[in-house]
C-alpha cells in the first residue's frame, strides 16, 4: 500500500493539500479514458490516498491515465492528478520498462537520450512483439513525410554514389 506522505512528497504536495478535494468528479467527467469506455474515476483514487485505503493495482487511472492534464486544468483546486499518478505507480512499481528506462536516462545523461531509452527499451520491445510494427511505422512515416523530405533523402543517396 503506498504511503500517502511519500506519494504527496513525490508529487510535489503535501499530505494536507488532497484534503482540498472537493469530491465533484469533474476531473472523471473530462477524463481521456472514460472516452474509451474505461469507467475512471480519479477523484476515488485521491480519496484512497487520503483516507490511507488500499489502491488496487489495476485501478483504470493507474493503468491508462494518459497524462494528457484535462483534469488539472478542470479541476477547481488545480489538483496535477497525473504527477500523482506518476508517484502512486512509481511507488507501486508499477512503472513499464518504457517509463523505467526514461527514467534511467535522466538519472546517467541528465536528459532523455533517445537512443539509450530505446536500447534499454528493447528486451520488452522484443518480448511483447512491439518490433513487428516497426515496418509499418517505417511504411507509414515514409508514405506521411513531406516529399522534400523524401526527396532530400533521395538526393543523398545520389551525392554518395557519385563519389
Amino acid at each position: 500500500m503506498p504511503k500517502i506522505d511519500v506519494i504527496a512528497e513525490l508529487a510535489g504536495y503535501k499530505r494536507e493539500d488532497f484534503s482540498v478535494c472537493l469530491g465533484c468528479k469533474i476531473c472523471g467527467s473530462v477524463c481521456t479514458i472514460n472516452d474509451l469506455s474505461v469507467p475512471a474515476n480519479p477523484q476515488a483514487l485521491l480519496l484512497a490516498l487520503f483516507l490511507q485505503k488500499e489502491v488496487a493495482h489495476d485501478d483504470p487511472v493507474l493503468a491508462y491515465c494518459t497524462n494528457c492534464y484535462n483534469c488539472v486544468s478542470a479541476c477547481p483546486w488545480r489538483i496535477r492528478i497525473p504527477e500523482i499518478v506518476r508517484a502512486v505507480k512509481g511507488e507501486m512499481g508499477l512503472e513499464t520498462p518504457f517509463e523505467k528506462a526514461f527514467k534511467s536516462s535522466i538519472g546517467v545523461w541528465g536528459r532523455v537520450y533517445e537512443p539509450y531509452v530505446f536500447l534499454k527499451s528493447l528486451p520488452f520491445l522484443l518480448r511483447e512483439g512491439y518490433l513487428a510494427y516497426v515496418i509499418r511505422w517505417k511504411e507509414y512515416m515514409n508514405f506521411h513525410l513531406p516529399h522534400k523530405v523524401k526527396d532530400m533523402g533521395r538526393r543523398q543517396r545520389k551525392d554518395r554514389k557519385e563519389r
